[in-house]
C-alpha cells in the first residue's frame, strides 16, 4: 500500500520537493524507533516518517493520513504479520 512511496533516508531530499522542515521527534519501543517531522513541499505539507535502523522513509499527505486513521487496529496487525513473515520467512 505505502511501499511505493518509501525512499532511502540518504536520497537527495530535493527530489521530494521539500522546501522547509520542522523539528524531528522520535517515537520508539524495545522493537523499533521512528523519527517524525512535518515538512513542506512544493505540493503542500507532509508528515515524514523515517526508520533509522532500516533507512526507510515515507512522506504522507493529509489524505493518506486520513485513510490511515480510518483503519481498524486489526488491519495493522495484518500488516505487521505480513512484514514479520517477510523478514523471518514462512513458518513450517
Amino acid at each position: 500500500m505505502l511501499e511505493g512511496r518509501n525512499k532511502d533516508v540518504h536520497e537527495n531530499q530535493d527530489d521530494d520537493g521539500i522546501v522547509r522542515v520542522g523539528e524531528a521527534f522520535g517515537i520508539g519501543n524495545e522493537f523499533t524507533g521512528v523519527q517524525v517531522r512535518k515538512v513542506w513541499t512544493r505540493q503542500g505539507e507532509r508528515l515524514e516518517l523515517t526508520v533509522p535502523r532500516t533507512e526507510r522513509r515515507i512522506l504522507l499527505d493529509a489524505m493518506q493520513l486520513e485513510i490511515i486513521t480510518a483503519q481498524d487496529p486489526e488491519k495493522f496487525s495484518e500488516l505487521f504479520a505480513i512484514q514479520f513473515e517477510a523478514h523471518e520467512g514462512p513458518q513450517p
